[in-house]
């Protein structure tokens, strides 16, 4: 099947070679790079000090990867903070870096769909994490709005930055490859994959309407499904997050019909 990734740079190069092993034609189009911080003393020097948290907290696979190294890298190894996920794609990071629950402290995140701040919000121990220390592990510019309740449930939160999206401007050639793939996705099945609504509103602009109604879209969050619809995707999906979720998201869209739904 043919497939469009959106993924930050780099962390769609690797997606894109798995899926190439099982024989999917894959256009990469990212519109951002994630960039590391840790190399900077405001992004290290917390994760050196880690251990002084009682829980560490993820908010995007691109902040495990970012921050593993400084972390595996600590006097005495990994320490036994527990760890928070906003969801599954974050979790298989840190599974396909070797770890596991057993090695660290208590892993929690989200049981099901939609993963985000606000679902681990309402998973214990973040419902009432009272006396609890936490570092919250993210990209800059992440939003605030999640730990102001954390703070008010009277937990002690510090924040730290270990990466920053910088805008891409999309590669000519692969651009060019994607609008072909969504013109003729009437006849050869495609799908668009979505992690961030940047990049939805930025290929909005790129992209030809023709072929959205019939063109697989593919999103790991329910506020972007919606957004996609708005847009004219008519079959506009939620996907599991994380690589095992993509490909059995893709596996779906290459059986499914392209018909879109009827209005009315």
């Amino acid at each position: 099947m043919r497939v469009v990734l959106t993924h930050p740079a780099p962390r769609g190069s690797a997606l894109a070679a798995g899926l190439r092993g099982l024989g999917h034609a894959v256009c990469e189009l990212p519109l951002r790079r994630l960039r590391p911080l840790t190399g900077e003393p405001s992004g290290r020097a917390p994760l050196e000090a880690a251990d002084a948290f009682d829980w560490l907290v993820f908010v995007s696979p691109g902040a495990v990867e970012a921050a593993l190294p400084v972390l595996l890298a600590r006097r005495g190894g990994w320490a036994r903070e527990g760890i928070g996920l906003v969801g599954p794609g974050t979790e298989s990071v840190l599974r396909a870096a070797g770890l596991t629950s057993a090695q660290t402290g208590r892993w929690v995140r989200p049981a099901r769909a939609p993963y985000d701040a606000q679902a681990l919000l309402a998973t214990p121990p973040f419902d009432a994490p009272a006396g609890c220390s936490m570092l919250v592990i993210r990209g800059e510019g992440g939003r605030d709005d999640w730990i102001d309740t954390l703070r008010a449930r009277g937990a002690s939160v510090e924040t730290v930055a270990v990466l920053r999206a910088e805008p891409l401007d999309p590669d000519p050639e692969a651009l060019a490859q994607a609008c072909a793939w969504l013109a003729a996705s009437t006849s050869e099945p495609v799908a668009f994959v979505f992690t961030t609504g940047d990049a939805i509103e930025r290929l909005d602009r790129l992209l030809p309407p023709a072929g959205r109604a019939t063109a697989i879209a593919l999103a790991v969050h329910p506020r972007l499904v919606g957004r996609l619809g708005e847009l004219g995707w008519s079959m506009a999906r939620l996907l599991e997050p994380g690589e095992a979720g993509l490909r059995l998201g893709i596996e779906s869209a290459r059986v499914e019909p392209r018909t879109p739904p009827a209005c009315g």
